[in-house]
């Protein structure tokens, strides 16, 4: 492992209306104590499980790190409200299998003490920032780990969406929508419309047309210096999602522009996470039967 900054403070996140966490935190509660750590509960999660916590900026300014526990979705929601603050995030996972959240139950006593030492692995997750470009100055941008959306509000029809690259206008789309992803993002929605999987660490931008019209529209991996614009080809509005768990109207008249940050999310993982096991367990690949 490299070594990293020794933490000692610690912010928890849980997954949100699950009450039934209450147990499991109190678990790492204690383990964590015992091993010296200070350990914050996210307000939010304190009151779903009727205890105190510290609110969301206070909490990220006081902790060396983020402890997401639940599934990818908790880790993902946690990445991106905190991205900001540039914390470390370790994901405990408390499901199915996940591809960010890689520190199952039992592995937690072992890993943590690995934390006070710096004795810990940081990987560098791509993440793309959005901003919803009109006539008000101050839209504020928002971000997301895996992909962003857009989706057309009524099932009975399609969207035409126009797409820029860097300014130049590119390509047309219509259909059911268009997906912009990262690597990361790559085995979520990205997948199940016919795009690539990409290795999460490689520095490229993925548009996939959602149930083209047209055969000739495919998947495209662009590299990530290029900033994508997309918007609508008629009157109407659709919607923009964002890693599935929060959406914005986009009217005619209006561009949504995409691009890469600098700096990515910062995830924690243990020595022996091997993202290919994880594809092959989770899509089955190499089975025969």
């Amino acid at each position: 492992m490299n070594l990293n900054p020794p933490i000692h403070t610690l912010g928890v996140f849980l997954r949100p209306s699950t009450p039934e966490l209450k147990a499991y935190f109190l678990e790492f509660q204690s383990l964590a104590l015992d091993l010296g750590f200070n350990v914050i509960l996210d307000s939010l999660s304190a009151g779903m499980i009727g205890m105190r916590g510290l609110n969301f900026e206070e909490l990220c300014m006081q902790c060396d790190a983020l402890i997401s526990i639940g599934g990818d979705g908790t880790l993902i929601s946690t990445a991106r409200r905190s991205f900001a603050f540039g914390k470390p995030i370790l994901g405990i996972n408390m499901g199915h299998l996940g591809f960010l959240t890689d520190l199952q139950k039992d592995e937690v006593e072992s890993f943590l003490p690995h934390l006070k030492t710096g004795n810990y692995n940081i990987a560098n997750h791509m993440m793309l920032e959005g901003k919803i470009q009109n006539n008000q100055k101050n839209n504020a941008s928002f971000f997301a780990l895996n992909d962003i959306i857009l989706t057309r509000l009524d099932e009975a029809s399609m969207i035409y969406l126009k797409a820029y690259i860097d300014g130049e206008y590119f390509n047309a789309y219509y259909g059911d929508g268009l997906i912009i992803a990262t690597p990361t993002g790559s085995t979520a929605y990205n997948i199940s419309a016919g795009g690539a999987v990409v290795y999460p660490f490689s520095r490229n931008l993925l548009l996939t047309p959602i149930c083209a019209h047209s055969l000739t529209q495919r998947p495209l991996i662009l590299p990530s210096s290029f900033e994508i614009q997309v918007e609508l080809g008629e009157q109407g509005r659709c919607n923009v999602v964002i890693d599935g768990q929060e959406s914005k109207p986009l009217k005619f008249g209006e561009k949504i522009a995409i691009r890469v940050q600098d700096n990515g999310v910062k995830l924690i993982h243990n020595a022996h996470w091997d993202y290919f096991k994880i594809l092959k367990e989770k899509f089955h690949w190499g089975d025969f039967e």
